[in-house]
């Protein structure tokens, strides 16, 4: 069995696709792996995100990576899964790993939204939110201005 590498990661199908054809175009070995069913069944996800990932064989990811950053000008990866801190599109969610049995019990609290589902990056390991909280305006105590009783 060849070890592939993700390359770019997608919330749907067609720019997916789109770049996978390119890179086969341009002589690389490319797939695409939808991870919607394994969100669904394994981490009781009833909306996939991240879930559209473009693979390519381990020995041609340098390669891969180039011809990607080199086609960014495209617009071939403006509906890309990035990461905030740097850039990468080799996004994982939720955060689990999809290797071992042990992250069964880290997904059914995530289930039970007793921890939250973060996007993970495989790159520099930074997780962030799927919805970003806003930020609400705090006294110099911290607490919430408009709770204040008169």
């Amino acid at each position: 069995m060849e070890q592939t590498i993700t390359i770019a990661t997608f919330n749907e199908a067609g720019p997916a696709e789109a770049l996978k054809d390119r890179l086969i175009g341009a002589g690389l070995h490319s797939e695409l792996i939808d991870d919607s069913g394994t969100q669904a069944i394994f981490f009781l996800s009833k909306e996939p995100r991240a879930h559209m990932k473009v693979h390519l064989r381990k020995e041609e990811y340098e390669t891969g990576k180039k011809l990607v950053q080199d086609w960014e000008k495209d617009g071939v990866m403006s509906q890309a899964v990035r990461c905030p801190q740097c850039g990468s599109s080799r996004i994982e969610y939720p955060q689990f790993s999809r290797r071992t049995a042990g992250s069964m019990f880290f997904a059914l609290l995530s289930a039970a939204h007793l921890i939250p589902r973060e996007y993970y990056c495989e790159d520099c390991q930074f997780t962030w939110p799927d919805k970003v909280i806003p930020d609400v305006d705090r006294d110099a105590l911290n607490w919430p201005r408009k709770s204040k009783v008169p």
